[in-house]
């Protein structure tokens, strides 16, 4: 198959790449050893905010003044764009022509179509040499692995991260210490502390999750789901991971003898480790009698689990609503306004760069110099927990102890460079390795700490502490992403495309519906009858589903029990 055809060129590659032996790649240069004697000028393009642009300035003009020590003229260009569409096309027009355009170091995300076609350089044989800049260990071996993740379709490397984000939930500290309570590491404790701040304490309202479209769809209730989702269901990635005679398998990472389903490894399904069988995947979900599916007694102990802990959120709340309540709690405690118990949030659930707004929105309503509340501050006021796992997982999927995985992942801004010549991706490459430093991150956090603007995203450069100055209190480690798990592609019920249709409208407005009727039921209410009918619905989308993903086959029924669909690529291309 061409898949395997390709890793398998791959990994011979690489291989001779690791035995010193001298081969050309299509980076255009066989020296990937790190360090620079030529000059020039790097250009980096970025979609990024003013803070951003500045950080990544104070980088490059860190490294000129090294080079230039060292008698190497080095020019470093910053240049941001606040325009999502613009900076798209400016960026698929410079790799159409780049000999027309400046920019060397771009945003991966919004390219990832020429992922495979040379037209970026590919990392791999790079992180595996030694980076000068941190001790002449193996550049690799520095980083935490979210930070290079294989392109699942090429398992080459063309995007690098500093940072990642992941989700948790936010709580006030005062509040906690006033009412003697710490933060939960058990479900069990989760639900204890916020019944007893709704019952006991007398919030209308503890936990910031909200129902409402936005909630559902794309906000915090979605990430909550797709969390838990893969604590029930991990074993996806063995039921669906590529066997022997599949079109997908790879025998180098796939045998038996090379990798095994742990659902104790968070990183068990890494995009580079291991391969799964998208037909596999439709066929264990959809077949008669599935364990996976909503209409599985498994589904129906997660939702039942969810229905418990939204009986401590409000059904009217928006994201926006939410985030005030939480901050008149802040405020509350700092006796700068007094707010009534109904109009407080207690826990909020949300992504950790929401740190950012929380500390500016507290900063302007405090009257703070700049409009920003100083990271000591805000260390005394703001802390966050992980979402402990749910205590039962229906006999499978991942240990219910500190196995819960994360959503988020890599930040909005991975790293990827245009593969112009040979010159220039060894200063480049010279350059991302200073950057993915201690000396780099030193330079790239201190426009930061001399705002005193807090970073509270995952540090994905190993052994580094983030400058005192950016940082508050709390877990930024998170092991394992969700996101990863093949079950993915019905967790957002083929939401990655809102537009599939359903008998009655769009998939997604329907299953929505049937959780939101779910979730403001009365107490007792059984799943079965909404998890029948979301199937149902899934079902009935699946032609449009496949039509949309570029299928050879629609029906549904080619891809439930049979065998010669897991040796056949259902990819039109």
């Amino acid at each position: 198959m061409k898949i395997l055809k390709k890793v398998l060129i791959f990994v011979f590659v690489c291989a001779f790449l690791l035995l010193g032996v001298a081969c050309g790649t299509d980076n255009g240069t066989d020296d990937t050893g790190g360090g620079t004697e030529k000059g020039g000028t790097i250009n980096i393009f970025l979609p990024i905010d003013s803070d951003s642009e500045t950080a990544f300035k104070n980088v490059g003009n860190a490294y000129k003044k090294m080079k230039k020590a060292q008698g190497v003229d080095v020019n470093v260009v910053v240049r941001s764009s606040q325009d999502p569409q613009g900076y798209y096309t400016a960026v698929d027009g410079l790799l159409k022509n780049p000999d027309k355009q400046d920019g060397d170091i771009i945003q991966a995300n919004t390219v990832s179509q020429y992922y495979g076609t040379g037209a970026l350089v590919d990392f791999t044989p790079y992180l595996n040499t030694p980076n000068a800049y941190n001790g002449n260990k193996v550049w690799k071996t520095t980083l935490r692995e979210d930070a290079y993740r294989a392109d699942v379709k090429t398992q080459h490397i063309y995007n690098l991260s500093m940072e990642g984000n992941a989700f948790v939930a936010f709580y006030n500290k005062d509040t906690f210490e006033e009412y003697g309570i710490t933060p939960p590491t058990t479900w069990d404790e989760f639900i204890d502390i916020l019944d007893k701040l709704k019952n006991e304490v007398g919030y209308t309202a503890p936990l910031g999750l909200n129902f409402d479209d936005a909630g559902l769809e794309s906000n915090n209730f979605n990430w909550v789901l797709q969390m838990y989702m893969d604590q029930y269901f991990r074993d996806m990635i063995d039921a669906a991971h590529s066997q022997e005679g599949d079109y997908s398998y790879i025998p180098e990472i796939d045998a038996d003898d090379v990798w095994q389903y742990d659902p104790t490894d968070p990183t068990n399904d890494s995009p580079s480790g291991y391969t799964y069988n998208f037909t596999r995947v439709v066929n264990e979900y959809f077949k008669e009698g599935s364990t996976f599916n909503t209409a599985s007694a498994r589904f129906a102990e997660l939702m039942g689990n969810l229905k418990e802990l939204a009986s401590y959120a409000s059904t009217t709340y928006s994201n926006v609503i939410i985030r005030q309540r939480f901050n008149n709690d802040a405020l509350t405690v700092s006796n700068t306004q007094k707010f009534e118990l109904n109009n407080r949030v207690a826990v909020y659930l949300l992504r950790l760069d929401y740190i950012t707004d929380h500390q500016k929105s507290l900063g302007q309503a405090m009257g703070k110099p700049n409009g920003v509340v100083p990271t000591d501050e805000l260390s005394d006021m703001l802390g966050w927990f992980k979402l402990p796992a749910m205590p039962n997982n229906g006999g499978a999927g991942a240990p219910a102890a500190d196995n819960l995985r994360t959503l988020g992942g890599p930040d909005h801004h991975p790293l990827a460079l245009v593969n112009r010549n040979a010159e220039k991706t060894e200063l480049c490459i010279d350059f991302l390795k200073y950057l993915f430093s201690p000396q780099g991150f030193d330079e790239y956090y201190r426009h930061y700490k001399n705002l005193g603007k807090v970073c509270a995203m995952q540090c994905y450069l190993k052994d580094y502490e983030l400058p005192e100055e950016v940082s508050i209190e709390g877990e930024t480690e998170f092991e394992g992403d969700c996101s990863t798990n093949p079950y993915r592609l019905f967790a957002t019920y083929y939401s990655e495309n809102t537009g599939i249709l359903a008998t009655g409208g769009m998939l997604q407005d329907l299953v929505n519906a049937q959780i939101s009727k779910y979730l403001r039921a009365e107490s007792g209410t059984e799943w079965n009858e909404y998890g029948a009918e979301i199937l149902r619905l899934m079902k009935d989308a699946f032609p449009n589903y496949a039509e949309w993903r570029g299928l050879k086959e629609t029906s549904l029924d080619w891809y439930i029990g049979s065998d010669v669909s897991f040796a056949t690529d259902p990819m039109k291309s």
